[in-house]
């Protein structure tokens, strides 16, 4: 709740009265417009006028460049089968703005988000008035989630960084159950660092003294950085691939034996195994509690997934060079001698060209889109950097006429006795429309 005293005041105040979903929309957009500054200080100003709600809620956090979302998918499901009631603060999203703010896989109502901004803007009134640093977007986002989640007294809330992790706004809880670690690569360099070991060291900074850590199998230098931060090899738990054995994988399911324990989840790649075994070796250490039965329910949009037969289409968020690797693996697992038709939208600021020289040499096709905002890289560039691996690309106006005309080739490699499958990647901002 929030302290008080702190009535409206200054140009931020307006509309705050029985705020509409229209209007905390629009606030929002305005204070995107502000930009970003990289530290926690602002948003820590503000939840302590909110009466730091996110320590008052049992919270796991989870950072990593790829696989994060995915282990906090397995997380929640783990949590749900054994009737706990989960929050999961999630960017970005596919399917809309307040997909980011979760409890049970049910989203934030329009109403609900409208009125708890409407309880923080006065904190930022009085941040604005007293000449404080103000908050940027996802840091307010940050504090209604927290807020959020108390008022509905979640038993336990999933919380995954933006980006990076010592300075994200999701860094603001004091003690966590525990900070689990997916698998670190290289992305968001202009802000985390040049090398492995420097965006690491960001993320490794979620850490906390006295809560267990637990990561994927990351490289030994990786390892080495978390267990500096962590002061030793207390409480950190490594995953081992050597104690994972693979039965079976389909585009349906994967089947896996994890010391000595079998498992089946319904997420296809071989990542999304150690993902899981991630998940597993978690909760076991957080509480020693098992349900296996919400790994197979566990469901994570635009991550190889296969959303239609015929043809097949397949979405995934390979969105820098690691996860452009990971998608080549899967792919060259699944689709073994079939005419492959991409489909490609990424931001500017990737590492682009690196990630096309990796995937674009499977393709028989690439069809080419721009994504929505200023980050959008245009078809047009695009296509020029696949065309030294593909000569068939062609730029298009939008992810309609992309899927439409490679639904086309599609139709046409049947009549000719062909397999084919359709993959679409890059940016999660447009793997939605797919």
């Amino acid at each position: 709740m929030i302290k008080e005293g702190k009535a409206p005041v200054g140009v931020l105040g307006n509309q705050v009265q029985d705020m509409t979903y229209q209007a905390a929309k629009k606030y929002m957009e305005q204070i995107q417009k502000r930009g970003s500054v990289y530290g926690l200080q602002p948003v820590l100003n503000l939840l302590a006028q909110l009466d730091n709600p996110q320590n008052r809620l049992k919270v796991i956090h989870v950072a990593g460049t790829n696989g994060k979302g995915s282990i906090c998918t397995f997380l929640e499901y783990l949590y749900r089968a054994e009737g706990k009631r989960v929050g999961r603060y999630i960017s970005p999203t596919l399917h809309g703005y307040l997909e980011r703010f979760q409890i049970d896989g049910e989203y934030m109502g329009e109403n609900r988000f409208a009125a708890l901004l409407e309880e923080v803007i006065p904190v930022m009134e009085v941040m604005e008035r007293s000449g404080e640093q103000l908050p940027t977007a996802f840091e307010i986002e940050t504090a209604i989630a927290f807020l959020f989640f108390l008022r509905e007294n979640v038993d336990i809330v999933v919380l995954e960084t933006g980006m990076g992790g010592r300075n994200d706004a999701t860094n603001v809880v004091d003690k966590p159950l525990g900070t689990v670690f997916a698998s670190i690569g290289m992305d968001h360099m202009q802000l985390l660092g040049d090398t492995i070991e420097e965006i690491a060291y960001e993320k490794a900074g979620i850490i906390r003294q006295g809560c267990p850590v637990i990561s994927y199998p990351n490289s030994m230098e990786i390892i080495e950085i978390l267990r500096r931060e962590k002061g030793g090899d207390k409480d950190l738990y490594v995953v081992d691939k050597s104690d994972v054995q693979i039965l079976s994988e389909t585009l349906e399911q994967s089947t896996f034996v994890y010391r000595g324990e079998k498992y089946t989840i319904s997420m296809a790649g071989e990542y999304q195994i150690y993902n899981a075994v991630t998940a597993i070796e978690t909760k076991l250490k957080l509480d020693g509690k098992l349900d296996k039965s919400g790994l197979q329910k566990a469901c994570w949009a635009g991550r190889f997934e296969k959303v239609c037969d015929h043809p097949v289409v397949i979405r995934d968020g390979a969105h820098n060079v690691d996860a452009a690797k990971a998608l080549r693996e899967s792919i060259q697992k699944h689709f073994t001698n079939q005419k492959l038709i991409f489909i490609i939208g990424v931001l500017k600021d990737k590492e682009y060209d690196k990630m096309m020289a990796v995937l674009c040499p499977l393709a028989d096709r690439v069809y080419t889109i721009t994504p929505e905002g200023q980050r959008g890289l245009p078809a047009a560039i695009l296509r020029e950097s696949i065309l030294p691996y593909c000569k068939q690309v062609t730029a298009c106006s939008s992810v309609k006429k992309a899927m439409s005309a490679a639904k086309q080739d599609c139709q046409q490699y049947e009549q000719l006795g062909k397999a084919s499958a359709i993959i679409a990647w890059g940016s999660l901002s447009y793997i939605g429309q797919i």
